[in-house]
């Protein structure tokens, strides 16, 4: 039994700072589930979830590092239930991968925040991930 697709959110990293608030409400408008902001505090146990950085830390707009699948694929072995959520790169093309990995929860930001139809960017992100989830599960 594998741990079932969760949200989708957006990182309102690409999103554009002066306007925090109309920026946050549009994407939740458009369908997201969570907003994601980067912020570094010492977590507490137990843990809910787990965060994989699939780009380097800091700005948006850069590669999938793919190499970062093998994390999310331990975590998955060891951790069924785990919530486990990757950010960085994830647009339709490299959702698959990631989802398929084990990862169920994702955090989008130039794939969003940059397309000519947010909502429509978000819905084909979130069925991506429900299929691939799906073959996971079987």
């Amino acid at each position: 039994m594998g741990v079932a697709p969760k949200k989708i959110a957006s990182s309102m990293l690409s999103s554009e700072f002066a306007n925090l608030a109309s920026e946050a409400h549009r994407m939740l408008n458009l369908g997201v589930d969570w907003l994601h902001m980067d912020i570094m505090v010492e977590a507490e146990n137990p843990v809910e979830m787990v965060l994989v950085m699939t780009v380097e830390a800091g700005f948006g707009g850069q590669k999938f590092m793919p190499e970062m699948m093998e994390k999310v694929r331990i975590l998955r072995k060891k951790n069924p239930s785990l919530d486990i959520e990757v950010d960085g790169g994830l647009g339709p093309s490299i959702i698959d991968m990631a989802a398929s990995s084990g990862a169920n929860c994702i955090v989008a930001g130039s794939s969003v925040f940059g397309a000519p139809k947010p909502a429509q960017a978000i819905s084909l992100l979130r069925n991506s991930m429900e299929k691939a989830q799906q073959t996971l599960i079987q």
